[in-house]
């Protein structure tokens, strides 16, 4: 789990970011913003796992409802 917001945000960026897993060429400073829109929506349905998967699937839902992108699948 991560331990920082800092490395919560590049674990984030590991998947979402530009060259990532899903590259999906979201800058840190987006994934920072939905990272810290996470933080506000949290209750007690939605608690912070300590930057775990869970985490980082809810800030990608965040980024999807508020940035624009496309998801490039390349055709052999």
């Amino acid at each position: 789990m991560q331990s920082t917001v800092k490395e919560f945000v590049n674990y984030c960026n590991d998947f979402y970011g530009m060259g990532g897993v899903y590259d999906m060429a979201f800058t840190k400073k987006e994934i920072a913003h939905a990272v810290d829109m996470y933080f506000g929506r949290m209750s007690d349905q939605v608690t912070w796992g300590g930057g775990d998967t869970v985490d980082r699937e809810r800030v990608y839902e965040i980024m999807r409802e508020i940035y624009t992108f496309e998801y490039k699948v390349e055709v052999a």
